[in-house]
Parts: C-alpha cells; structure tokens; sequence
C-alpha cells in the first residue's frame, strides 16, 4: 500500500526514486524508474551525517535535508520513524517538498506491508 502513495510522488514529480525508510535504517518501500536500484545506504549515511551536525551545533530539531547537485535529492523525516527520500536529476526540490505536504499523513500512516488475516 505504501508503494502506492509512494508511486503517486514518482509519477508527480518526475523523480527517478523514492524511498521510505524506518528510524533504524530499514527500507520500508521504494519506488524506482526502470533500471534504478534505490541506494539506501548512501541516503541513511547522508542523513546520519545531517543529524550529526544538527546535534553538534545545538541547532534544534531535524525536519528535512536538501542536497541540490547534479542529482538532487530530498530527506524528509515524516514521523520519527519514517523518513522519506526523494532522489531525482531534474525538477525543483520545493515543488518536491510540496507534494510531500499533501501527501503526508498517508507517508505517515500508510502499513508498508499488507497484512492479510485468516478469518
């Protein structure tokens, strides 16, 4: 289900990738354009050094990371225990950030897993 949500912020925003994780560094769902394969890795380092720097330098709480480039990407923490990743070449990290906006009590509510119960 969380895929879908996901894919809606792919579709919208001409992104290349997508991701969401948890607060421990586990990729909850992806979504890629064919031929991509999602670097969670790099993205959890980039995010444990952004909130490195946030903790040395007393500069409150962490919300979001932009990091504009030849790739761009953005790392929005939704909930404490999910974090968004979009990565993408082009397109304008604002209207990236908007949409996640919109679609932000679904990132944050959204089971990323279905779980299907016998009855």
């Amino acid at each position: 289900m969380l895929n879908r949500v996901l894919t809606v912020l792919l579709e919208k925003e001409s992104l290349d990738e997508v991701s969401m994780i948890d607060d421990m560094g586990r990729l909850l769902s992806s979504v890629t354009r064919a031929g991509r394969l999602p670097d969670a890795e790099a993205h959890v380092a980039l995010l444990i050094d952004a909130l490195e720097a946030q903790q040395r330098m007393g500069l409150g709480d962490l919300h979001e990371v932009w990091v504009e480039g030849k790739d761009r990407t953005l790392i929005d923490i939704v909930t404490p225990h999910r974090i968004l990743i979009a990565q993408g070449r082009e397109g304008r990290l604002g209207r990236w950030r908007h949409s996640v906006d919109h679609l932000r009590s679904a990132l944050a509510t959204t089971p990323s897993k279905e779980v299907t119960v016998d009855v």
